[in-house]
């Protein structure tokens, strides 16, 4: 896959660009929270502050950035590690959240989980390439193609204030309706399905 991200040009470092807003954002958010009764916090714009959420956007943020800027350097062992271990600890903050319904926060960090499970998808087959000359490449592209147009078709209805806000009252969650709330998550499903597609590619 590095050769591909290698080749992208312009792309690869406008989706950089992409995730380095989001991160910057997500810190903004972390920083200026207040807590409030009940164990919440609150930004200030009044909205509830999921910060496992945003810690979760940020973890995401930072992988996919090692990623993109390094592609060659970047250890895939390491990558699939440090992304196994980010599954393992969404799903038990998912689990922990699903036993005392939380259910204004379980369906957004179900999204998180699902993120980062097809992110090491995506790598499966990377790590032993070098150590086996004719090692079996990675998944199938067809799997990876379908998480990419689930991401996508995401990240359009996020895109547009009205279906935001019908998903929103749905699936009620703490980043709120805004256009600057919600650029992490159109980042991080348009940066994922990028991710995707150039696996799938590779």
């Amino acid at each position: 896959m590095a050769g591909f991200v290698q080749d992208s040009g312009m792309l690869r470092w406008l989706v950089v660009a992409g995730f380095v807003m989001a991160a910057v954002i997500v810190v903004g958010r972390l920083a200026a929270v207040r807590p409030v009764g009940g164990g919440e916090v609150l930004a200030g714009n009044g909205f509830r502050v999921d910060q496992e959420s945003d810690a979760a956007h940020l973890l995401m943020c930072l992988v996919m950035l090692a990623m993109l800027v390094f592609p060659a350097a970047a250890d895939p062992r390491a990558l699939r590690g440090v992304l196994t271990a980010m599954i393992v600890v969404y799903a038990a903050v998912l689990m922990g959240r699903i036993l005392r319904w939380r259910s204004v926060s379980v369906a957004t960090f179900a999204y998180h989980l699902l993120a980062a499970g097809a992110m090491l998808y995506a790598m499966s087959g990377h790590a032993e390439r070098g150590m086996h000359m004719h090692m079996a490449g990675g998944p199938a592209p067809a799997p990876m193609l379908v998480l990419a147009a689930l991401f996508t078709a995401d990240a359009v209805v996020m895109a547009v204030p009205a279906s935001r806000r019908a998903l929103w009252h749905m699936f009620p969650h703490a980043v709120g309706t805004g256009s600057k709330a919600v650029f992490p998550h159109l980042v991080m499903d348009l940066g994922t399905a990028y991710m995707l597609v150039l696996a799938a590619a590779g």
